[in-house]
């Protein structure tokens, strides 16, 4: 069954003021000053290989547009919608099948998936065991902001470096995380699947250690990014993980065509 919103307002956002992920409300959806990406990753999620969401390998065909153009997106539901809104699991789906109504009628979006086999990665068990815990239900996380895949993302820093805190999430969401910081690494050669078998949702902590300035040309402000692969394999390692060189099917969303929005 294909739903719809009711009410749907998209706008271009010029201004500098940060963004706000896209997020389901009390009766819709709305995010501000965000790429187009992240509204098709949440509207479509890959069907095979495990992962809570696409990285950034795994959408092809997207425009130069679509890397700088930032959009405030306002969509309600109907009357008729509201009760079956409230429920979390038919909320996902409706806000999927939403998503997809509303980015192929105001952006024209016509896309296919494609499945190949390559290498991955495989999220695995380490000899030592997990070295996290399943989340508790009854601890509220305000200052972190929900993700539209589940979970609950909360960033900081310090001088030792960065820390991405996750509670709340799936195996599938970390995979998909880990596959997002090594996807610089190619097409797919960063793709990391969950083959841990753990089926619990649970709270994660991820450091980044601090990013070194260096001498660029007798100069002080450039800086050495660390090695994505070696950020990921090490953030695995400290989480009693483990991260192996596989071969998978790699599911890609291609996108075939897309336009910028219909005046609302």
């Amino acid at each position: 069954m294909a739903y719809a919103f009711e009410v749907v307002s998209i706008r271009q956002n010029i201004s500098d003021t940060p963004g706000e992920i896209g997020k389901p409300t009390a009766d819709g959806y709305r995010t501000t000053n965000s790429l187009l990406d992240m509204v098709i990753k949440t509207a479509f999620v890959p069907q095979i290989g495990g992962a809570a969401f696409y990285s950034p390998g795994q959408v092809k065909g997207l425009p130069k547009w679509e890397s700088t153009e930032k959009y405030d997106i306002d969509a309600r539901i109907s009357d008729e919608d509201r009760a079956a809104w409230q429920n979390p699991a038919e909320q996902k789906v409706m806000l999927r099948s939403m998503l997809q109504t509303m980015l192929a009628e105001r952006f024209k979006l016509a896309v296919h998936r494609e499945v190949k086999d390559a290498p991955v990665y495989s999220l695995v068990v380490g000899k030592s065991g997990i070295k996290f815990k399943e989340t508790d239900p009854t601890m509220e996380h305000p200052e972190g902001m929900p993700l539209p895949w589940g979970g609950i993302l909360d960033n900081s820093r310090d001088d030792k470096g960065s820390y991405m805190r996750l509670y709340g999430a799936s195996m599938a969401s970390l995979a998909s995380l880990l596959s997002n910081i090594v996807s610089g690494m190619g097409q797919h050669e960063g793709t990391v699947q969950d083959k841990t078998g753990l089926t619990g949702r649970y709270d994660f902590v991820i450091k980044f250690p601090p990013i070194e300035p260096r001498a660029q040309g007798g100069t002080q402000g450039a800086f050495a990014d660390p090695d994505p692969s070696l950020a990921a394999f090490t953030a695995a390692e400290a989480l009693g993980l483990k991260l192996e060189k596989s071969r998978g099917p790699v599911e890609t969303l291609v996108i075939d065509h897309i336009e910028r929005p219909s005046e609302n």
